[in-house]
């Protein structure tokens, strides 16, 4: 589902752009996602149960995790230097505070055992989220290849999907692994192959660069983008997998769409903060963008490290 929507989104905001209708991008999200709305609100309808009592919403929390993420976006339009650092420290700050709510609130937006030692989840969902990030690249990818590259939008915005076209792919064929050994190592080595690629993209950019070299941009792309689709359903299975109370599994279930959400809001705030520091050289905002989502992915790499080690030998999860 992510690598889909993430491989149709470049190819079409590319295609759009090619025509010089831009805006109308933005126009056809938001009557799809009208569409989305309705046909959501009358399938949940069917689903509900009057007699659940459902948990009130974790305003505090919520509302902490919106600031984070607002702070990090507005850093990325803040003058270079001290109000960098500034805006970055304050985002980190909020996102620590926003955990240390979560884990004590009684309602919150991470299952509450996320937080409890011990438990694998948390590294879990911190790969999950390095991840994500990751496939945020793909919002500079297109502008890196017609600047750089000489693409028009349209290619530039295919080149933008390499990405998610080695998610998709390698996803296919992950998915049928059934040796728990063969399991446990695509979740070390997806991350580290999205951190290598990544690393590699950034080294190779350069000024003008000639068709071979945008090809080989794709293909380093598509291979990372293999990292992270080969890991993703296996680190799904885990969370889910990561208690025996079957509501917990589920509250689990629900943690990695919310996972990715908060991911995908802090860490396209984060890409756009290194695209600016690297301004007004387009080679050097490529380079800062991919080397530090690079440096997010290793991280992931780490706290994926940390998940198996917490995990049994010979499970599967």
């Amino acid at each position: 589902m992510w690598g889909v929507g993430n491989l149709i989104g470049p190819a079409l905001g590319g295609l759009f752009a090619q025509l010089g209708w831009w805006r109308g991008a933005f126009g056809l999200l938001v009557v799809v996602g009208l569409v989305l709305a309705f046909l959501s609100r009358s399938a949940l309808s069917h689903q509900a149960d009057a007699g659940t009592q459902h948990p009130p919403l974790p305003w505090l929390s919520l509302i902490l995790l919106t600031l984070a993420a607002g702070m990090f976006s507005v850093t990325s339009v803040l003058p270079r230097g001290l109000w960098t650092i500034g805006g970055l420290l304050a985002g980190v700050a909020l996102m620590v505070v926003f955990v240390l709510r979560d884990r004590t609130a009684s309602s919150t937006v991470l299952p509450k055992f996320t937080y409890l030692k011990g438990n694998k989840l948390k590294w879990i969902y911190l790969t999950l989220a390095a991840l994500s990030a990751g496939a945020m690249t793909e919002a500079f990818i297109p502008l890196f290849g017609q600047e750089l590259g000489g693409l028009m939008p349209l290619l530039a915005g295919f080149l933008g999907a390499a990405l998610s076209v080695g998610w998709t792919i390698s996803q296919l064929f992950s998915v049928n692994l059934d040796s728990a050994k063969a399991k446990r190592a695509v979740r070390l080595l997806g991350p580290l192959l999205l951190a290598l690629g990544l690393l590699a993209y950034g080294l190779l950019k350069q000024q003008s660069a000639d068709g071979w070299l945008v090809l080989l941009w794709a293909a380093i792309l598509f291979v990372s983008g293999a990292g992270i689709g080969m890991s993703f359903p296996h680190f799904s299975v885990a969370a889910m997998s990561s208690t025996d109370d079957e509501e917990e599994g589920r509250k689990a279930a629900a943690g990695i769409s919310t996972t990715q959400l908060i991911a995908n809001a802090v860490a396209s705030a984060f890409a756009r903060i290194l695209v600016n520091l690297g301004a007004p050289s387009v080679v050097d905002s490529a380079r800062y963008m991919a080397f530090g989502i690079a440096a997010v992915a290793l991280l992931g790499a780490i706290a994926s490290f940390v998940s198996l080690r917490h995990s049994k030998p010979n499970s599967s999860v």
